[in-house]
């Protein structure tokens, strides 16, 4: 700030917005979810840094109805760089709990349990990986079992019917590089 308390950037100052990635898939897939084991989903960005040491904030929505009970389906935030993943923004490891970076809201209606999708929501994280200009870095929300397996469908109800009452919902995700 200036000494008026008026905040303002300079050409080398940190905390400006260099580029922002986004996907928004409003498409519909599924998956298989192992119990405590990983699976891809469809909220996946690629960013290529402009500078060093940039800080990376991630947002996202992972929206879809599963085979599983909700309260045992958790996302986890993943950053790959150079073809090694690394789980980022979970809770501590303890014992034989599972570490995720969000669990899925509860929709889950056991007399209507295959029409009532949820919409989880990754709050923005920001994320600090020290890399070099130039650095590919996949940003990416994987969906893991906790304490269950089964299909999890992205975008829409487990049953599909054509219905009013068996909605369509987008999954995405959104990175923006900041000035470090």
């Amino acid at each position: 700030t200036d000494g008026s308390g008026n905040l303002s950037f300079g050409a080398d100052t940190g905390g400006k917005i260099l580029q922002v990635a986004a996907l928004n898939y409003t498409g519909t897939s599924s998956v298989t979810v192992p119990n405590a084991g990983l699976a891809d989903t469809p909220a996946t960005v690629t960013i290529t840094s402009t500078a060093a040491n940039s800080k990376f904030i991630v947002s996202g929505t992972i929206s879809g109805e599963g085979t599983l009970n909700p309260h045992t389906v958790g996302f986890v935030l993943r950053r790959v760089i150079g073809g090694s993943g690394t789980s980022i923004n979970v809770g501590d490891s303890s014992g034989s709990k599972s570490s995720v970076s969000f669990m899925q809201n509860m929709g889950y209606f056991n007399a209507d349990n295959a029409s009532t999708p949820s919409c989880s929501v990754l709050s923005p994280y920001l994320d600090s990986p020290s890399q070099a200009a130039g650095t590919a870095i996949t940003y990416k929300i994987d969906i893991i079992g906790t304490g269950d397996s089964g299909t999890f469908y992205f975008g829409r109800t487990v049953s599909d019917t054509n219905d009013a009452s068996f909605e369509r919902l987008p999954n995405n995700i959104t990175v923006m590089e900041v000035a470090a």
